[in-house]
């Protein structure tokens, strides 16, 4: 069994051959092994000596394992056994190429066991789903894969061929294995439904024994996308605090940064981020550091937003808000946000034309508004309990499919209030 093997893993390597291996001594490759032998028993798997895998039983495939690229020497035994002393099932040097996905697969009778070496090349798109179907049953005819009672898929698949990655839409996929022909005594195997999910490469194997009745498909996942990112800015908005220091997560991310400044957007993973700001050059390991804010923001993925440091310094807040503003091709939006913390309203208009914002209370946002794209001019009318203003925004680009929000800041009381404005088209500042 051992020479058949390493006859048929050295077949095998044509087709690693094929998709290049000449990436010898630098990088990586993905590696996972399949246990589609019907009648084998469970097997341990070693790489260059070393054991990788242990006890994997029939139908059990691996996760990728990540290897250098190049020679590897691959020797799978009954489990168990001492690779010392006994003689292995499999024995034979593979070659895997730099950036490249592979599985090899212990196929056909245990007396006849031999190795396919098969190429993995998913390309997931995070609207549809992708499923290709190997056929790794040895004494299977070609077979047609079709959705129970739908149109063929694929036609005659022989062993070993895989098929191209089919694109399906997220949810339940349920095919049938129907003979590509006539084939007595063989309707058709249905080996039940798999869910799939948008962003994610699939591979259905099917393996066992036609001549046993014994033909199913082991489904594993190729790739996944990572969850999108979510995007944050943060704007110093409180107006007698001082330059602050801003740390995300326990890491400094923007030092000495004074009021009225706004971030480019910040990528994170759409999960859970502590904020802090402290008062510039802050120890925030020494006992009693002083602490302005400190938040947790809980973010989903493909989230945009803006935290904002709010009031003043005694009694400044975290204000958290989201940057949608929806797809609008043929103009552009603007949105208008108040933190000044003594303004009772504030109203906003195009130059000469009439307010689209009016009595905005501190800590409020207007909805986003069309306006026609290109320059601005824009106008802000503030009214405080201490008196209150006009301040004409300064130009601004706006065109048309973008939008952007106008931040309020600063202090009736002061006379010192001015505007931000901030680009808010999903996470591009």
């Amino acid at each position: 069994r051992s020479a058949l093997a390493a006859a048929a893993l050295s077949a095998a390597l044509v087709a690693v051959s094929a998709f290049g291996a000449a990436a010898q001594d630098a990088g990586t490759a993905k590696v996972r092994v399949l246990h589609a032998s019907p009648d084998a028993p469970a097997v341990d798997v070693y790489a260059d000596g070393a054991a990788v895998l242990t006890n994997v039983a029939y139908g059990v495939i691996s996760g990728y394992l990540e290897v250098p690229a190049g020679d590897h020497h691959i020797q799978v035994f009954a489990a168990g056994a001492d690779a010392a002393t006994e003689t292995p099932v499999i024995d034979a040097t593979l070659t895997f190429a730099a950036d490249t996905m592979t599985t090899v697969a212990a196929t056909n009778s245990v007396d006849s066991i031999e190795a396919q070496v098969i190429a993995d090349a998913p390309a997931p798109t995070r609207e549809a789903a992708q499923i290709r179907w190997v056929n790794l049953a040895a004494d299977l005819p070609p077979v047609d894969v079709a959705p129970d009672g739908g149109d063929d898929l694929l036609t005659a698949l022989t062993y070993p061929a895989a098929s191209e990655y089919l694109t399906f839409a997220p949810g339940q996929v349920d095919i049938e294995l129907q003979p590509s022909g006539a084939v007595s005594g063989w309707v058709a195997y249905n080996p039940g439904g798999v869910l799939v999910a948008g962003g994610s490469s699939y591979s259905e194997f099917i393996i066992g024994a036609h001549g046993d009745g014994a033909v199913r498909v082991v489904t594993a996942i190729d790739e996944t996308l990572p969850p999108p990112s979510a995007f944050v800015r943060v704007l110093h908005a409180s107006p007698d605090a001082g330059n602050v220091d801003l740390w995300i997560d326990e890491e400094p991310v923007a030092t000495d940064v004074p009021f009225g400044t706004l971030s480019s957007y910040i990528e994170l993973d759409g999960t859970h981020h502590r904020f802090q700001i402290y008062p510039t050059g802050t120890d925030p390991n020494a006992e009693d550091a002083p602490r302005y804010i400190s938040t947790i923001l809980f973010l989903s993925p493909g989230q945009v937003g803006t935290l904002i440091a709010s009031n003043t310094v005694d009694k400044i807040q975290p204000i958290f808000v989201n940057d949608a503003p929806g797809v609008v091709t043929d103009k552009t939006q603007i949105r208008v946000i108040n933190l000044v913390p003594d303004a009772t309203a504030i109203g906003a208009g195009k130059i000469g034309k009439d307010a689209f914002v009016a009595d905005l209370g501190y800590g409020q946002a207007s909805a986003y508004l069309p306006l026609p794209g290109g320059k601005q001019r824009l106008v802000v009318d503030v009214t405080g309990e201490s008196g209150g203003g006009t301040l004409e925004v300064d130009r601004f680009d706006a065109p048309k499919g973008h939008a952007a929000t106008i931040f309020v800041i600063g202090s009736v009381a002061g006379e010192a209030v001015d505007a931000v404005v901030g680009d808010d088209d999903a996470g591009e500042d």
